[in-house]
């Protein structure tokens, strides 16, 4: 039997496409999301990112074959809740990395985790002490716990609670790549930019229309589900092997104008 490739968010929107992509190639997938979505996928498995134990039941039913899972796929999450900006550390950052923690001894030697951030979270490096904080607690409810208590200490991590989610993805990658080294495992990261999904509506309202639409006209269009699932293939099954740790930014060349600064300025 072939080892399935475990997908959360596989639903919608990017996660679907990956998804989708895989299946097409002859690859089995295990969906692992809130809801089925409208397509008939091969398999499915309810699961809250937001509720460790659900979590717990999600992993216990999944089948291992006994040369493992063939890889793990963190596409769920959520955009910006400006209500509830537990919820978004609590999907974005802390369940996928305790689901990350209780798959990784559940892959097959030669798999793969792969990632997927946002380009709202590769400047961690800017806010580094409260991001390694973060990424420093063991575990769920320890995450939570810090939360509480830098909200008490006057931090301002609820204002950005959907940046602070994703730089905190994207700088838990390079520790997991040392927590799955013993396994086989690689792990990296995607760090998709403007992306057209069901959550663009709520990434308008965050960066505000002219930023949202300065953006997408400068990338030439705005990014496609489709365009990070062929990325997300080949890092998974690929000829990848040799390809660890890495973060790769996935917007059209719009990054790298920032950086070289050669995109028009604003009027």
């Amino acid at each position: 039997m072939q080892a399935p490739i475990v997908i959360t968010g596989g639903s919608s929107g990017i996660g679907r496409a990956i998804r989708l992509r895989l299946e097409a190639a002859g690859y089995n997938t295990l969906n692992l999301d809130i809801q089925r979505g409208e397509d008939d996928c091969q398999n499915f498995i309810a699961c809250d990112l937001s509720a460790p134990e659900s979590l717990h039941e999600a992993v216990e039913s999944i089948k291992v074959p006994s040369g493992g899972l063939g890889g793990l796929i963190c596409v769920a999450g959520v955009g910006p809740l400006p209500d509830d900006p537990l919820q978004v550390m609590q999907v974005n950052f802390l369940g996928t990395r305790k689901l990350t923690q209780l798959l990784l001894p559940r892959l097959r030697r030669g798999g793969s985790v792969t990632l997927v951030a946002s380009s709202a979270g590769r400047d961690w490096r800017e806010n580094r002490v409260q991001v390694d904080a973060m990424v420093a607690t063991p575990g769920f409810a320890d995450g939570e716990r810090w939360l509480r208590d830098s909200t008490e200490a006057g931090s301002d991590w609820q204002a950005e609670a959907y940046k602070f989610s994703k730089q905190c993805l994207a700088a838990y990658t390079y520790h997991a790549v040392g927590a799955a080294q013993p396994f086989g495992v690689r792990v990296n990261c995607i760090n998709p930019g403007i992306t057209e999904t069901n959550l663009s509506a709520d990434f308008r309202d965050m960066l505000g229309s002219d930023t949202y639409d300065r953006i997408v006209g400068l990338s030439g269009r705005a990014g496609q589900p489709t365009d990070v699932a062929g990325l997300a293939e080949f890092l998974c099954v690929g000829d990848a092997g040799w390809i660890n740790g890495v973060e790769i930014t996935v917007d059209g060349g719009y990054f790298a104008g920032v950086v070289a600064d050669w995109h028009p300025k604003s009027p």
